[in-house]
């Protein structure tokens, strides 16, 4: 397969019409259009139709995507490990994670680390499409789920959602000398949590319910720094995952003897990957990173996987 007419084809499943296409590439229409009947003749499939007057991809096409996608990334990490291999080192790497994990924790451990690692740059994805972004571009990601058996895997603990207040708050004054607040003293207050596309979100709602409590008054959003900002401006006790928001005090919420669980995270990458040694070195750091930010952090009893 001609891995040119390739990221031509998924250029045009991706941006919707030729016309566009060919705009992102950089190419004129007619050109592209020549490269896409070129593919077709090459894979002996017919990968358009028409639709009035528009070309929309066939069912041959949209089942050839993830091929053509995979096979992309397998050249482009290949590409890669030719340059690993004639520098000596792993220049750099690209890590992908939800818009939180990001900002939380992949985003302090770069800092934290410095030079001492590859230079790591992220791209955000949902909970539920985190694995596919090793058919991508990523060379490892950090998931809420759990992998399949078909990629290398290293538990990294479960991060504690933690309501957070600012030390004035009348919560914090009530609960000073304390490091944990009562699910039913917490839903008093009005709290800020992340939606229900959130792993988080679905660990507060199973505590609540079987608390036998409701949330009542609540606002949700999926953007740390602004539920961090509704905390620190008094508008609402944030729930979420954060390792220390300024200027806010946070506590574990339970029920009697039993504590709100946290949510599980995992570095995920395929186990062929030119630097898989080097990711592996990487994600045990940034598990050491994590249960050292977090102080009640669960660390995890399993290694490699």
């Amino acid at each position: 397969m001609d891995m040119v007419k390739a990221k031509y084809f998924l250029a045009v499943a991706e941006a919707g019409t030729v016309t566009a296409a060919a705009a992102r590439l950089g190419i004129t229409q007619p050109a592209l259009s020549r490269q896409l009947r070129r593919f077709e003749k090459e894979l002996d499939l017919q990968l358009f139709v028409r639709a009035g007057s528009s070309l929309v991809l066939s069912d041959a096409a949209h089942a050839l995507i993830p091929t053509c996608r995979r096979l992309l990334a397998e050249s482009a990490r290949a590409g890669q490990a030719v340059e690993a291999l004639r520098a000596g080192s792993i220049p750099a790497l690209r890590v992908a994670a939800t818009p939180t994990t990001i900002s939380t924790l992949l985003a302090p451990f770069i800092e934290a680390a410095g030079q001492t690692i590859p230079l790591l740059t992220t791209t955000p994805v949902t909970h539920y499409d985190v694995f596919d972004a090793l058919e991508g571009s990523a060379d490892v990601v950090i998931a809420t789920i759990p992998p399949g058996n078909d990629v290398a895997s290293l538990a990294l603990g479960t991060i504690p959602v933690r309501a957070w207040v600012p030390p004035t708050h009348p919560m914090a004054l009530e609960c000073a000398g304390s490091t944990s607040v009562e699910v039913r003293r917490l839903l008093q207050e009005k709290v800020a949590l992340p939606s229900r596309r959130s792993v988080s979100r679905g660990v507060v709602d199973s505590f609540v319910g079987t608390a036998g409590c409701a949330l009542g008054s609540h606002a949700e959003c999926d953007d740390t720094a602004t539920l961090s900002a509704l905390a620190r401006s008094g508008r609402a006790v944030a729930l979420m995952t954060e390792l220390q928001p300024p200027r806010l005090v946070g506590f574990d919420v339970v029920d009697g003897e039993r504590a709100l669980a946290g949510v599980p995270l995992v570095a995920a990458w395929s186990p062929g990957h030119y630097a898989g040694e080097e990711i592996a070195q990487i994600a045990h750091r940034f598990r050491s990173f994590i249960a050292v930010s977090y102080t009640h952090l669960t660390l995890p009893t399993s290694d490699l996987v």
